[in-house]
């Protein structure tokens, strides 16, 4: 957990360092100036269309810390049953069935899924040890609060609350990502302290979680009682 909470800590003072930037432009008209190397320098005036722009790229810093934390929780998770070196009989029932539904998703062809049932009962019944893949949760572009407790309930660490916060910022990303929106459409409807108050929610939220999964792995919640 130590590189999760590096890589957060990380992204969070990114968040942080923009959006003690873009609050600046709650205080009226800004303007960067550069200096060449020959001395002579050249002003850019921050006007709205821009100050919309800097703000809708707000919600794509926050999703990145957000979705970006859970997929290292996972990792962080993986890591360790690895560590520990399980075969099937000793994982968790939540972990059985992830494995499970891994391995099956795996399979395209539906004339190999026989073939695939055998294998899976040979690892079984053999106690080969068991990989895990970090994509055996999806959570490319729909990380939102719901999404998380999914998540945590599928591998049965203790569930985070509240973070309804997270539903407007996966929403916002998505629109821009998909080209929905231009940023200044999304920009115009929110201040500087609106996207500090969805920093806040998330640093709060994400904490929790990163708290959790950490009991979790000290308690080797993955082990079967």
């Amino acid at each position: 957990m130590k590189t999760t909470r590096a890589e957060y800590t990380k992204r969070l003072n990114e968040v942080t360092l923009y959006f003690e930037t873009i609050k600046l432009l709650d205080n009226g008209d800004c303007s960067i100036i550069c200096k060449d190397i020959n001395g002579g320098t050249t002003e850019k005036i921050i006007d709205g269309e821009l100050a919309k722009i800097m703000k809708a790229n707000g919600f794509l810093l926050l999703y990145n810390l957000i979705e970006a934390t859970i997929r290292n929780s996972i990792s962080a998770i993986l890591n360790s049953i690895s560590t520990d070196k399980l075969t099937f009989k000793l994982l968790s029932d939540n972990l059985k069935k992830l494995w499970i539904n891994q391995e099956i998703n795996k399979t395209k062809d539906i004339s190999k899924f026989k073939e695939k049932v055998s294998k899976l009962s040979e690892k079984i019944l053999n106690d080969k040890l068991l990989e895990f893949s970090n994509e055996c949760v999806n959570i490319s572009g729909n990380i939102d609060a719901q999404r998380i407790r999914e998540i945590a309930k599928k591998f049965g660490y203790l569930e985070p609350k509240n973070g309804r916060g997270l539903q407007t910022i996966k929403d916002k990303r998505n629109q821009l990502a998909h080209g929905e929106f231009t940023f200044s459409d999304i920009g115009k409807n929110y201040t500087s302290n609106d996207l500090i108050d969805y920093k806040s929610e998330v640093v709060t939220f994400i904490e929790n979680v990163l708290n959790n999964v950490e009991t979790y792995i000290n308690a080797k919640g993955y082990k079967k009682v």
